[in-house]
């Protein structure tokens, strides 16, 4: 458990809060303790989702759902508001670990101790689905351990079987490694998705191995579609039932009655395995002696918002009587033992933070990367509000390698720099990750996607973007919801065989149709055997999944000679002089937005021409945004310094104008969401222009 933010409130719906459990895309889970003295897990919905009517229809049945649980191995629902300005579900709280905690530090269990938890699970299932709900998201971390047998948690993304699912048909829901083949693909689900996520949890315990292998989670997913488990060392007696749960058909899976049958009866002497009773018992002796802190003080302005719901109004009143303001909005800030200000004289210490910006100015991104970012600061400096002044410095890359960690070996020896924003290219970025993370420097990615980043998490780095291992979020998203083809033919180009493989493996388990052809094309060929094959059904999708822009335009014409008619989409690295000037229709998913075309980005273009004398080219806004990120993370962690940044930037997501920044909990990977995913470009006339976010393709295009 984390100590409360001073971002966060401290009673909500009645329960006062004492601590952060965790934070995740959906929102925030709490430790609190509710009205009646019981302590309990309370999740907070992020406000961006309660603006959806839709959504909070669907939480309202959800919640609802959930309450009516009756299995003594699922946590129960003990209060929901659906109709709060954030909507929130308290749940009772399991003071012990995690199993991926508990297999983490004490490794695989026994057969016997397997055979209890299987039967604990199947049994948990069994009543989630007979309620009419789906689980969606079970794992090792949603499986809590008590000393009377483990629990299930988290229904914050369960679908309630036959509704629309929070995210349209083609997104993927869930934990690469743990979600089933349709699951991974976008497809619809029900109960048998489940059972294969149950059969993921066993092998993991069982062997201590995901049983997809590890890596990035376009790797990770590839795999669950097209390959075989990695079974080895799970018990003779039991390989056979765990290798049917995760059978690729989903009518070929047991069901959680027949499960139960297997495992037989849980018995609760001896249940967990040598070791790990007094783990259970230390956790929960901790909750005993947990003092509950002091509320939290709002100064700011009063918003000028909706007015609040029924609930937030009893809030308001607890809040009054206690001596707390609440309040939301851009100016609202939150103080929790930190001395910013004086509260008798107004004035205010201001620290002083550098932002450096490392790339290289022969870049022809780099100036727009600059200028944003410099916008961006000379904004903060303007806001009376403010806790600290930022300063903007440029690091010269030389546009090489040797020369990016040379210049980040400097900044990290200076104790000035506060945070790195990388501009640079996958050629030069990767040599900076190792003197950055040396010095605990964090070192914000806005622009590179490569491999070298799918191993995020063992860095100081924080990638703001989606990369080639989610692939190009934007044109998926296009194929599945607006297009929606019978048949998507992936041209995989051998020219770039590594640089691709990843684009390949992704589109191949992202597009909504089973059948998703690969037309391999080698190094030295051209594309016009493979233009003939795939002209020969003209309406299919193609989706080129190379990166070279002489290579795409080379497909592009051998595709109109040939006489296709279909969609043909592709990720950003192909935009280019020679591609643009033959990919007239292309559709084009990149992670950088038109800040001219895009309505959400209209006041920070003008404010941009206003300041620079020019319209912002690619990168500017997201610069923009990466600096106010970085800034608002500064705010919050105070003297702590840049140290403490990475892990704060962590905590929570946060809005900017181009895109949610969002990371998951475990990976600490980017999530490519709808509204991180990115954009949509066609080109038209030799020229990229925007379409549309991903958010809203198909709302409206």
């Amino acid at each position: 458990m984390e100590r409360l933010l001073p971002t966060d409130p401290s009673l909500i719906g009645g329960h006062r809060l004492a601590g952060r459990l965790g934070a995740g895309g959906m929102g925030v889970v709490y430790l609190a303790r509710s009205p009646h003295g019981a302590w309990c897990a309370l999740k907070v919905i992020r406000e961006e989702y309660a603006d959806d009517p839709g959504f909070r229809a669907r939480f309202r049945r959800e919640a609802e759902l959930a309450s009516r649980l009756t299995s003594r191995w699922t946590v129960p629902v003990v209060a929901a508001d659906a109709d709060a300005r954030s909507p929130w579900l308290a749940t009772a709280y399991v003071p012990g670990p995690s199993l991926a905690e508990a297999v983490a530090l004490r490794g695989p269990w026994p057969e016997a101790q397997l055979r209890g938890l299987g039967a604990v699970l199947a049994e948990a299932l069994d009543g989630v689905h007979a309620a009419g709900l789906v689980h969606r998201d079970v794992k090792p971390a949603n499986v809590l351990l008590a000393a009377d047998g483990p629990r299930m948690i988290d229904f914050g993304i369960a679908r309630a079987v036959g509704a629309t699912a929070l995210t349209t048909d083609g997104s993927v829901v869930g934990s690469p490694g743990y979600l089933s083949p349709e699951q991974a693909r976008g497809h619809t689900v029900g109960p048998p998705s489940d059972v294969f996520s149950l059969g993921c949890v066993l092998a993991r315990t069982a062997t201590g191995r995901p049983p997809f292998g590890t890596g990035g989670a376009a790797v990770v997913l590839y795999r669950t579609v097209g390959e075989e488990p990695d079974l080895d060392g799970v018990p003779e007696s039991l390989a056979r039932t765990v290798r049917r749960c995760l059978a690729k058909e989903p009518e070929r899976r047991p069901g959680t009655r027949e499960l139960r049958d297997v495992f037989g009866e849980f018995t609760v002497d001896e249940w967990l395995p040598e070791g790990l009773p007094a783990l259970v018992a230390a956790r929960a002796a901790r909750v005993l002696d947990l003092p509950v802190p002091d509320p939290t003080v709002l100064a700011g302005p009063t918003p000028v918002d909706a007015p609040p719901s029924p609930a937030r109004r009893r809030l308001l009143v607890a809040g009054a009587a206690l001596g707390v303001t609440a309040a939301a909005g851009a100016g609202a800030w939150w103080r929790w033992g930190r001395g910013t200000a004086s509260a008798n004289s107004g004035s205010v210490r201001r620290s002083r933070h550098v932002v450096a910006l490392l790339g290289s100015p022969d870049d022809p991104f780099f100036t727009d990367h600059e200028r944003g970012a410099l916008l961006a600061v000379e904004q903060h400096n303007q806001d009376a509000r403010r806790t600290l002044d930022l300063v903007l410095r440029t690091a010269d890359d030389a546009g090489t390698a040797k020369g990016s960690a040379a210049a980040a070996t400097r900044l990290a020896a200076d104790p000035d720099v506060s945070v790195v924003i990388a501009a640079g290219p996958n050629t030069t970025l990767p040599a900076a990750l190792a003197p950055c993370t040396t010095a605990r420097l964090t070192l914000l990615v806005t622009r590179a996607d490569t491999d070298d980043l799918d191993t995020v998490n063992v860095t100081s780095a924080l990638v703001l973007r989606a990369t080639r291992t989610v692939g190009p979020f934007a044109a998926l998203v296009y194929l599945n919801r607006a297009v929606k083809p019978a048949r998507t033919v992936i041209v995989h180009d051998l020219a770039t065989e590594v640089e691709s493989l990843a684009t390949v493996r992704i589109t191949t388990v992202g597009t909504l149709d089973g059948e998703t052809p690969v037309e391999q094309v080698a190094a030295d060929e051209d594309f016009t055997g493979a233009a003939r094959r795939i002209a020969a059904r003209p309406h299919d999708a193609v989706f080129f999944g190379g990166v070279r822009p002489d290579r795409a335009a080379a497909c592009a014409r051998a595709l109109r000679d040939a006489g296709h008619r279909g969609v043909r989409v592709a990720g950003e690295r192909v935009l280019d002089a020679p591609f643009l000037a033959v990919g007239e229709d292309w559709r084009i998913g990149t992670s950088y937005t038109d800040a001219n075309a895009d309505p959400r980005t209209k006041a920070f273009a003008a404010a941009f021409r206003a300041r620079h004398g020019h319209a912002p080219g690619p990168w500017a806004a997201e610069a923009y945004d990466a600096v106010r990120f970085a800034a608002h993370g500064l705010a919050s962690v105070g003297d702590d310094g840049r140290t403490a940044l990475r892990s704060e930037l962590l905590r929570r997501p946060w809005q900017g104008i181009t895109r949610l920044m969002s990371f998951d909990a475990s990976t600490q990977d980017f999530k490519a969401g709808d509204d991180g995913g990115g954009f949509l470009f066609r080109v038209t006339g030799g020229t990229a222009r925007f379409v549309a976010r991903a958010h809203d393709i198909g709302r409206k295009t």
